[in-house]
């Protein structure tokens, strides 16, 4: 499987390329594993059954969708007794074929270069330092950067019958249904607003997801206890998984904040005035990158009405303000938020570097 990834991923990049950046790779694995032993407390611990004895259980009792999930993974490995650091070798290197597919994503959807000033700057964004520490350690997190990666690889090539997509999507539901549910929905809301498709169409593939996504919908109430629809139940949940942050070390008041500021706490912060410890200042100078790719993408928006918004673009879009809109009523974290964006966050990069690379060839031709 690996061989397979890299072999694919060279016949778009330099060898050197997947060196380097699987050197760097594993130096953020390094770092992830440290963190973790250091602070004694992490989900990586559960996962990998360091807080529980793991013999009371068979494999099969974790056969269930999130949480337990990761346990079915990893309960052979564990049961055969390989390290902890094993866990964080094998995960990181899920997490880099995550990457991998996610680059070859980039080449096919954007290409391979965006010059500016005859120097590409795209690598740059393979080095995105708060991506690869998430796809690096014991976690959902790798797993479901994967099965993303290959699923909107698959969506922008229009291959539904690829295993990649197969794979990426069956993993995606089986560890966050919810993400899931998200991406249904974000494809389902662009497909039956394409003009050049058949309203009866339209309206058949809207009717047969809605199914889907209701039973999606389903299970995630199921999982978060919510259990039935009901606003008042909902907004109970909501605001009680937001007040049990209170006491975590960067809580933010999110129930205090106004849409806006809720929206732009989770997108963009911790910035420079969240600050309290080293991690949390290259955090923030990468979240001000971030901020300013965003502030200049939607310059050219405004500026440029005739900038195009290809399908995936508005599937990435769609799939990040969906995200938006219901993580900020579930968290009050900002160490949460920074693991979150990771799911969302590079493919909404590449998104508004499209968007940049337009607006930087159409300012040109007007000044001509």
């Amino acid at each position: 499987m690996i061989k397979i990834y890299v072999n694919s991923f060279l016949k778009n990049i330099e060898k050197q390329w997947v060196a380097i950046l699987f050197v760097y790779h594993c130096l953020f694995i390094y770092l992830a594993y440290t963190i973790r032993i250091n602070r004694g407390i992490s989900d990586s611990l559960f996962y990998w059954a360091k807080t529980f004895n793991i013999d009371s259980y068979s494999w099969w009792s974790f056969a269930e969708l999130g949480t337990s999930f990761m346990l079915f993974l990893n309960f052979p490995f564990i049961k055969l007794q390989f390290p902890f650091w094993f866990g964080f070798l094998l995960y990181g290197i899920i997490g880099f074929l995550g990457i991998l597919m996610y680059i070859k994503w980039i080449h096919l959807v954007f290409g391979k270069e965006f010059l500016i000033f005859g120097i590409n700057i795209l690598p740059v964004f393979y080095f995105l330092p708060n991506m690869h520490f998430w796809t690096s350690g014991i976690g959902k997190e790798p797993i479901v950067f994967f099965g993303l990666a290959s699923v909107f690889y698959a969506l922008s090539s229009r291959n539904f019958a690829s295993l990649s997509f197969i794979v990426g999507s069956l993993l995606v539901f089986a560890i966050r249904p919810h993400i899931a549910m998200i991406v249904l929905s974000s494809i389902v809301i662009v497909y039956i607003f394409r003009r050049d498709i058949l309203f009866k169409t339209r309206l058949i593939i809207a009717s047969l997801s809605s199914v889907l996504i209701i039973g999606l919908l389903y299970i995630v109430f199921q999982m978060t206890h919510i259990r039935y629809w009901n606003w008042e139940r909902i907004n109970y949940f909501n605001e009680y998984s937001i007040l049990s942050f209170r006491y975590s070390g960067s809580y933010v008041p999110m129930l205090e904040y106004n849409w806006f500021y809720k929206l732009f706490s989770f997108y963009f912060r911790p910035l420079f005035y969240d600050v309290n410890s080293i991690l949390g200042f290259f955090v923030s100078i990468e979240n001000i990158f971030i901020l300013l790719i965003h502030c200049l993408a939607l310059f050219f928006m405004l500026k440029f009405s005739s900038l195009r918004y290809v399908e995936w673009v508005k599937y990435v879009f769609t799939f990040t303000i969906i995200c938006g809109l219901i993580y900020v009523q579930r968290y009050a974290n900002l160490g949460i938020f920074i693991r979150t964006k990771m799911m969302f966050q590079p493919f909404t990069i590449t998104a508004l570097l499209f968007i940049i690379k337009q607006g930087i060839s159409s300012n040109m031709t007007k000044t001509l």
